[in-house]
């Protein structure tokens, strides 16, 4: 076995070279939007506050691998869901329509995943996902999501739930920092 090891080391240092890693990165933020009136029946904004200026590459997913933001070499958006969190027989039928839009200084703005359907009576939605590289806005200084919503404003105050997941595809240098025992500048 002690024959193995120095073995074991130089594929270890050798895969460390030019590798790729795929690691998810999940978040979720919630919302409450306020009954309507006769005078304010436009949605607009959603308002998930919790995704405003995000910083995906602090996320705790990537700083356990030692990544750092220049090793990420690709970003996907996987799944954004919503769910009605209360009333507790809250539904979507408020809304018409709806477009997340990613956001960043010097980028421009861009939609990422849509509304395709809804079913009377629904409590969660599953959007689809556009196929967009969003490594330039990660890696910028802050990344925003928003969202176009269209419809009215529901009957009562209703909570909602965002939640997401990232696919992020880094190169390994920053993992193999980590394991080579150095510490991500």
């Amino acid at each position: 076995m002690r024959r193995l090891m120095p073995y074991a080391l130089a594929a270890a240092v050798l895969a460390c070279e030019g590798a790729l890693l795929t690691i998810p990165v999940e978040d979720s933020a919630q919302t409450t939007i306020r009954q309507g009136t006769v005078l304010e029946s436009v949605l607009g904004d959603l308002g998930l506050d919790g995704f405003t200026a995000l910083d995906v590459t602090a996320s705790q997913e990537l700083q356990n691998q030692g990544v750092e933001p220049g090793d990420i070499v690709d970003v996907r958006l996987v799944r954004f869901d919503l769910a009605v969190v209360a009333p507790e027989d809250g539904t979507f039928d408020f809304l018409g329509g709806l477009d997340v839009l990613v956001e960043a200084p010097g980028l421009p703005e861009v939609r990422i995943a849509r509304m395709d359907q809804k079913s009377p009576g629904d409590q969660t939605l599953s959007l689809a996902v556009e196929d967009v590289d969003l490594t330039p806005y990660v890696t910028s200084r802050s990344m925003t999501i928003t969202t176009d919503a269209q419809g009215g404003r529901p009957t009562e105050d209703t909570t909602v739930e965002a939640t997401f997941e990232l696919s992020v595809g880094v190169t390994t240098q920053g993992a193999c920092k980590a394991i080579q025992g150095e510490t991500p500048g």
